[in-house]
């Protein structure tokens, strides 16, 4: 089978956005329907779309897909440009659709059976250069379209990984319940051996294009969304919500929420624990109860227990932050960096005021407010000296008349 390829069409109505760009869960329709073809082997993309509507699409097409303007002169010419390169099949779409991995597979004959009868949805199937000769000898596209394709048909009350859309609720709730169970059903299918466990399948919430190693358990509440990959023998949830994240292998992640970072082996995060854009957090590292992290590192063995922020920091391997930690990285103007070195003990309730650097080895006092650089393998102890004034309760007592 030579090389298949994809025309998608997002139609607009009224002057507003695409159908096609509104979201199913969290992510646009024409992203649930590229990831299916992707996955189903459509290997290249062309989208017609308005001007307007381009930069919302690029977002949700694989690189190298190819943009058409709606209505421009040298549309027809591009069209039949894409048609050439194709060896094998093209399917069109030309009407908003949801489409999941179960009618990608009928589209692009992975299943070896013919596509549902019923009402045509606007999904064809059809030889590409079958559909580039009657291009070229006069026809118009849809018309060609409609001539030379196979239809896609459905039927109401019977989903067979196709569902048309308008801007009716009913249709909207419709597809957020088969986009739910499509990706679940997926993730199930995906790994024989070691398959993903859902302890309940009707509260996980997984995007498109997320993958999740086998072995892996997902608990209730969690939401997987964007680009995210789950490595093999993980926990996740309950209750947690990972966005755009690369998760390793063996990391248990409760009831917490981790944006655009990097997790590696052996690590746990939570309960409550918040991972903003841009940490990359080493291996068998310990993130617990009410910690956030924030455009850092952290390197491996390193434990940050509780009730701490880690904000613009490169932190080293194997230190222990204690309870209460604060790297104060912003002065009202600026961020500034904070840099801890392996091995550092930050006891507990110190405040790292950035720019400071803390050697190898080194310790803070519990509730030192550090404001200068700490030499490796020494003690700072920066908080006010205590004072004890003997009998000094006993005698503001006596003094307001109270025993």
């Amino acid at each position: 089978m030579g090389s298949m390829g994809a025309i998608v069409f997002l139609p607009r109505e009224d002057d507003t956005p695409s159908l096609m760009l509104q979201d199913i869960l969290f992510d646009p329709a024409c992203t649930w329907l590229s990831a299916a073809l992707e996955r189903a082997g459509v290997e290249r993309f062309l989208v017609v779309c308005h001007g307007d509507d381009q930069a919302a699409a690029e977002a949700c097409f694989p690189a190298g897909t190819q943009f058409v303007t709606e209505g421009a002169g040298d549309a027809a010419g591009r069209l039949s440009a894409f048609l050439s390169d194709l060896e094998g099949s093209v399917l069109v779409f030309t009407r908003p659709v949801f489409l999941d991995d179960q009618g990608a597979g009928r589209l692009t004959g992975r299943f070896g059976e013919g596509l549902p009868r019923g009402e045509d949805a606007g999904a064809y199937t059809m030889d590409a250069q079958a559909l580039r000769s009657a291009m070229e000898e006069g026809g118009d596209f849809l018309t060609a379209v409609r001539a030379q394709g196979s239809a896609f048909g459905v039927t109401p009350g019977a989903y067979k990984g196709l569902l048309p859309l308008d801007r009716s609720t009913p249709v909207w709730d419709s597809a957020q319940y088969f986009a739910r169970h499509a990706s679940v059903e997926r993730l199930c299918g995906e790994l024989s051996t070691a398959p993903v466990r859902f302890i309940d399948k009707e509260q996980a919430y997984i995007g498109p294009r997320v993958k999740v190693g086998g072995g892996t358990v997902i608990l209730p509440g969690t939401i997987l969304r964007g680009e995210t990959i789950i490595g093999a023998g993980c926990e996740i949830g309950p209750n947690t919500m990972i966005r755009d994240c690369v998760i390793g292998n063996r990391v248990t992640v409760n009831a917490s929420q981790l944006n655009e970072s990097t997790v590696d082996d052996g690590t746990t995060v939570g309960p409550f624990a918040y991972v903003r854009p841009n940490c990359h957090v080493g291996k068998d590292v310990k993130v617990g109860d009410f910690v956030e992290l924030k455009n850092s590192t952290i390197g491996d063995g390193t434990k940050i227990s509780h009730l701490t922020y880690v904000g613009d920091t490169d932190a080293g391997s194997h230190i222990n932050f204690g309870c209460g930690t604060v790297t104060v990285n912003y002065d009202g103007t600026a961020k500034f960096r904070t840099t801890i070195g392996d091995n550092a003990f930050i006891g507990c309730n110190t405040n790292l005021v950035a720019p400071v650097k803390i050697g190898d080895g080194a310790y803070t006092a519990a509730g030192s407010t550090v404001t200068e650089d700490v030499p490796a393998d020494s003690l700072c102890i920066a908080r006010s000296p205590q004072t004890i004034k003997v009998q000094w309760a006993a005698k503001r007592r006596r003094a307001k008349g109270k025993k």
